[in-house]
């Protein structure tokens, strides 16, 4: 039987290399909670990190993050059933050696997942909201963000007018990859006011588990290990804009919901392009309209909100427009053979207790609050 301190002297190195990476993990974390050095690491050092992974990672066509989470359960996986194994086989031929290395690599190899989180993803999300362009605690009335929604469907009618259409009146889309330029070229255009944006923008790419990531009802996501942006590739095109500024907001140091939702807004609905105007109006649509509703309650105005909604409605083409969007996109999916369709209302329903999760914890960072920076982007412009 071997005693504890000869276990450690055996295995003094590993011992060694858990508690510096220990040690540095909680270091960075605690660093990060201060913001001028989050804004520092995020302004100057987190560019110089992403840029190269992501021209190097960008050439493989396929998800690498996504390859990567896939290896990591399969690992975990392994090493319970190594450790089950154990209990029958016992010291048999080295086999608890074998489990002992393994489980010491898998052991290190989750500390420097961990390490990675904390520089490239938690250190970002806890820098100053938009780069220190959100600093007023003002509090805005029902009128304002009334204001606000009106100009939002106002300008959803607009767009839908101006958008280009084939023969049969459908809106006319970009490619992939155009719509990826265009994205790509307004979002710089901003970048003066919000200076994360400047520079290089990778391409997005389909999820393999697009299937699951539509039950659970999510757009894309990005990955802070490998720098990609992924995507569902059964949401529908008139989304892709959007979806692709808020990933792209993103990779470029934005990490906070709210704030990758504002700046799809501002730099899709500043584009020249109709397509991307139109897409940036609808999608903000829902958020400015709930807030409308909310705070229409709190202040007793509720016949004024549904005065509103009555008097000022989406042009019919626009819901015919949506409607067509996800049939395609339907369509799409219907192509598919989808081998666990069978767990679809699972997903949905682990989905539904995420969703609510990512909200307790994210609290005023969530996607609903963009609107707070909405209101505060149009004050002296709309009100």
């Amino acid at each position: 039987m071997v005693s504890i301190k000869q276990y450690y002297i055996r295995n003094k190195k590993f011992f060694k290399a858990v508690i510096a990476m220990t040690v540095m993990i909680i270091f960075t974390s605690l660093l990060s909670l201060i913001t001028v050095w989050a804004d520092f690491y995020t302004d100057h050092i987190y560019t110089f990190i992403r840029d190269p992974i992501s021209h190097i990672v960008e050439r493989l066509r396929f998800p690498l993050g996504e390859m990567l989470m896939y290896l990591g359960a399969i690992l975990l996986i392994m090493a319970v059933v190594f450790l089950i194994l154990l209990i029958f086989i016992g010291n048999k031929k080295g086999y608890t050696a074998f489990v002992s290395v393994y489980i010491k690599s898998i052991i290190i190899l989750i500390l420097i997942v961990l390490l990675i989180y904390s520089v490239q993803w938690l250190t970002p999300y806890r820098s100053s909201v938009l780069g220190k362009k959100s600093n007023t605690d003002r509090e805005y009335t029902v009128e304002e963000i009334r204001t606000l929604y009106l100009y939002i469907v106002e300008n959803i009618n607009e767009e839908c007018k101006n958008v280009p259409r084939d023969d049969n009146g459908n809106v006319i889309y970009d490619s992939k990859e155009v719509a990826e330029q265009k994205v790509s070229a307004v979002m710089n255009d901003i970048s003066n006011d919000y200076t994360r944006l400047e520079g290089y923008y990778p391409t997005i790419k389909a999820a393999w588990c697009s299937d699951v990531l539509d039950w659970m009802g999510i757009g894309g996501y990005t990955y802070p290990y490998t720098m990609e942006l992924t995507y569902n590739k059964y949401i529908n095109r008139f989304y892709f804009p959007t979806l692709y500024a808020h990933e792209s907001s993103h990779h470029m140091g934005y990490y906070k919901e709210h704030e990758a939702n504002f700046l799809s807004f501002v730099s899709c609905s500043g584009s020249d392009d109709p397509v991307l105007r139109y897409s940036a109006y609808y999608y903000m649509l829902r958020y400015v309209k709930d807030e409308y509703y909310k705070n229409s309650i709190a202040c007793d105005k509720k016949d004024e909100y549904m005065l509103d909604i009555n008097e000022h409605q989406l042009l019919p083409q626009v819901i015919v427009d949506v409607n067509n969007a996800n049939k395609e996109a339907q369509e799409l999916y219907l192509s598919d053979e989808h081998i666990l369709e069978d767990y679809a209302d699972e997903a949905a329903e682990i989905s539904e207790v995420g969703w609510d999760t990512q909200s307790q914890i994210l609290k005023e960072y969530d996607y609903e609050n963009v609107v707070y920076l909405l209101l505060q982007y149009y004050d002296g412009k709309l009100y």
